[in-house]
């Protein structure tokens, strides 16, 4: 019985080089234009140090007062590495201590002061954007609005634009809708990783409790890491 013989070497290079020249530069111009694509979903913010920290004390004060607290944003041995880490980040410069290409999910206990600094970090960024056109604004939302918006308005408005999702996994994981049991921001979450979208986060839990069956499962938690760096602000609750 005649078997089937291996390719000689002849036929192995015998490739019409033509088409190989043109799917080759297929696949360059499509690289390329990716590439364009992920700068441009993050454009370093033209700012030096001592300028940004400077905002961030202005605008973190701003957001204290906003919630009623009459208070001065004070820097300290807890949130300055964070905000060093965040100026890096902003201004994609390789000091960072992650990738430039994930968002970040800033850990921390409750009270520590997470929310405060992401949210300066936010005005900060959207100012910018507002003034210079040429980085998209920052959204940030708590996990709770986010679900209640995608319920009512679909995944469509938040599946692209950069976010920072607020107390991130404190939102229930289920909801029934007209009889139906929805996952929506592990849905987001999922459509998200898959398009490269940028996205931020605040949250008290660990990696591995996201990851659980109670919170958003090993598929999603897989894409977590794919998806964040896991920075900590360390210290306890500043609230009074």
């Amino acid at each position: 019985m005649e078997t089937k013989k291996d390719l000689s070497v002849q036929e192995v290079i015998s490739t019409d080089q033509e088409l190989l020249c043109s799917l080759q530069n297929g696949a360059q111009e499509m690289i390329n234009i990716e590439r364009k694509r992920t700068a441009q979903r993050r454009q370093a913010l033209p700012l030096a140090y001592a300028d940004f920290r400077e905002l961030f004390s202005e605008f973190g004060t701003y957001c204290l007062l906003s919630r009623n607290k009459n208070a001065k944003f004070i820097f300290d041995s807890n949130n300055e590495p964070i905000i060093e880490q965040l100026f890096y980040y902003a201004t994609c410069n390789p000091l960072f201590c992650g990738d430039l290409n994930k968002g970040i999910m800033l850990q921390g206990k409750f009270g520590c002061g997470k929310s405060i600094v992401f949210e300066t970090y936010s005005l900060i960024h959207n100012q910018i954007a507002k003034k210079s056109f040429i980085i998209p604004i920052l959204s940030f939302i708590k996990s709770m609005e986010l679900q209640e918006r995608i319920i009512q308005q679909s995944n469509n408005p938040f599946l692209l634009r950069p976010i920072i999702i607020d107390e991130f996994g404190r939102e229930p994981k289920t909801v029934q809708y007209f009889g139906n049991i929805l996952r929506p921001v592990s849905e987001l979450l999922f459509e998200r990783s898959d398009v490269g979208a940028i996205t931020h986060g605040t949250t008290n839990f660990t990696l591995e409790t996201l990851s659980s069956d109670d919170f958003y499962g090993s598929m999603i938690g897989d894409r977590l890491k794919m998806m964040f760096n896991f920075i900590t602000l360390k210290g306890n609750s500043r609230r009074k």
